[in-house]
């Protein structure tokens, strides 16, 4: 992965050509596919079902009681679960801040590293 040059020296100024170099082979890496059921209009038990009928290959995050990962490359967005809003395509750190925050009903958070989508769990509704 090429990336800019004035990016490149500002990662080495601030972290040295080996961390840097660490940081550019993390981008170029094939992430796999990870989603979260949406709590709100489905549930683990019944995705679970749907994948094994479609025969997706999947595992469940231990961490994060409804995540998954899929073990094979898949086009999820060809999915009716998908596409009925039952389950969220999300980065599994992404999925991380409402667990530990642990935000309360009409509590208000201010996430400063925001960008397009949203973040939240069976706990929470959307917000």
């Amino acid at each position: 992965m090429s990336i800019p040059t004035f990016l490149n020296e500002l990662l080495i100024n601030e972290y040295g050509k080996d961390i840097t170099n660490k940081i550019l082979e993390g981008l170029t890496l094939n992430r796999p596919t990870t989603f979260r059921v949406n709590t709100l209009k489905s549930t683990v038990e019944e995705i679970q079902e749907k994948l094994d009928v479609l025969d997706i290959k999947y595992r469940k995050f231990e961490s994060i009681d409804n995540a998954f990962i899929l073990e094979e490359e898949y086009k999820v967005q060809d999915l009716n679960i998908y596409k009925d809003g039952k389950i969220y395509v999300q980065s599994l750190s992404s999925m991380l801040p409402p667990i530990i925050l642990k935000p309360k009903e009409k509590e208000n958070i201010l996430d400063m590293c925001a960008a397009p989508g949203r973040k939240n769990n069976s706990d929470c509704s959307n917000f």
